[in-house]
């Protein structure tokens, strides 16, 4: 025979259930304090690895999928309150290279007007794009395609998002580069044979440069007007 005491425990448990699932929009769950518990504990054992790949490895295969369910339950509700475990999953997303998921979320974090963890001096916006940025550049670099996630959010940054002057000159330099990449990744107007192509890189770096004077994009304006004058003379550079 059940007890009274358990009894009474169980009919409390159950009205705390019914409750969290009728707050009003912008109510904090109640078992969001628990799950603030358990991400303190488990921040604390990420710390005790020594190597990154084992951190990486133990986000993607153990935290990333232990939390995700309840910051889904937290964005289909719609809320607008600042949710810390919401925000380290979006910084764990872009460690193990969910980009997708990581890109989305930071937008819903956007369009709430939420916060980033206290420790970062970044909104979700410029957090995002420096990310993606690196990411491209790391990419690029091994060979790799950077599509979709470049241009889905080089429009935001262009678009939409009001980020820092140098950190949108970034994105400006390096769309403009890309643009010039030779067999080997590297960019170079000499690789480029058609007049548009060299035009469209021209603009971004000069956007760039509009951007931010330390954007460093002179010597790449120089050899790309060189370049143009040669195929426009028939000359070979």
């Amino acid at each position: 025979m059940v007890s009274v005491i358990r009894r009474q425990r169980h009919n409390k448990l159950k009205q705390q259930s019914e409750q969290g699932h009728h707050q009003p929009c912008g109510a904090e769950p109640k078992s969001l304090h628990l799950l603030l518990t358990e991400l303190a504990n488990d921040e604390k054992v990420l710390k005790g690895f020594n190597r990154i790949d084992d951190k990486l490895r133990h986000k993607r295969e153990v935290l990333v999928p232990k939390y995700r369910a309840a910051v889904e339950e937290y964005l289909a509700s719609e809320a607008r309150f600042d949710n810390p475990l919401f925000a380290i999953m979006v910084v764990w997303l872009f460690d193990i290279e969910d980009l997708d998921t990581a890109i989305n979320w930071c937008g819903q974090a956007i369009e709430r007007e939420l916060d980033t963890p206290q420790r970062f001096k970044r909104d979700f916006a410029t957090f995002c794009a420096d990310e993606v940025l690196k990411w491209c550049e790391r990419m690029s670099a091994q060979g790799h395609s950077i599509e979709p996630f470049f241009s889905q959010v080089f429009a935001m940054v262009r678009e939409e998002w009001r980020i820092n002057e140098q950190l949108t000159a970034k994105w400006y330099k390096f769309a403009g580069l890309h643009l010039l990449r030779d067999e080997n990744g590297k960019a170079k107007a000499s690789s480029v044979g058609d007049i548009e192509t060299l035009e469209q890189a021209k603009a971004l770096l000069i956007e760039a440069q509009n951007q931010s004077p330390k954007a460093q994009v002179n010597t790449h304006l120089d050899k790309i007007e060189q370049r143009m004058r040669a195929l426009i003379d028939g000359t070979n550079l």
